[in-house]
Order: C-alpha cells, then structure tokens, then sequence
C-alpha cells in the first residue's frame, strides 16, 4: 500500500481528494452523496402545556412529535419532506 503525504495544514480540493482515493482504491467507484436535503434541527421554545399538549396528542395516535409537528404543517399549506413524516426513532434491541 502506498504511503500518503502528510497533510500540510487544510483538506485537499476535491479534485486532489478524487486522485488519492483513485491511487489507494483504484476498484471502488467514486460515491456520490446528495447534500442538498440534508437533515438539520430546528429548535424550539414552547410552554411547558403545548409539550404537554404534543405528548399526549402523538401518544393517543401512535406517533413522535416531529410527526405530528410535520403533518399539522403539511395540513397548513408547508411542503414537508417525506422523510420527515417518518418514524425514525432507533428502536431498543434485546
């Protein structure tokens, strides 16, 4: 296997990038990651009886609170990613 250079201080551009993965996996296709959904958090403050309210609304229909969040924007006109109407809590393994 072939030894890389020491990184002299920033990443390498993207092109650089592309070359060394070609030298050190020549067999591997170039992955490709779509970047322009990506998921990121929205944080917000609300009473302690909205939560409440929440809770309890998304136990009583089986659901987390982003869903019920998402689908009550998605009844208010907002384009709602179909992603973010799904469960995606880690489930525990026994």
């Amino acid at each position: 296997m072939k030894n890389l250079k020491p990184r002299s201080g920033g990443r390498p551009s993207a092109e650089e990038a592309l070359r060394i993965a070609a030298v050190q996996a020549p067999d591997l296709p170039p992955a490709r990651m779509e970047a322009d959904d990506r998921p990121t958090t929205l944080n917000l403050r609300l009473r302690m009886s909205t939560v409440a309210a929440l809770t309890a609304k998304a136990k009583a229909e089986g659901l987390t609170q982003k869903q019920v969040v998402c689908l009550a924007l998605a009844a208010s006109g907002v384009t709602v990613a179909p992603a973010d109407l799904e469960d995606r809590t880690p489930r525990r393994r026994f």
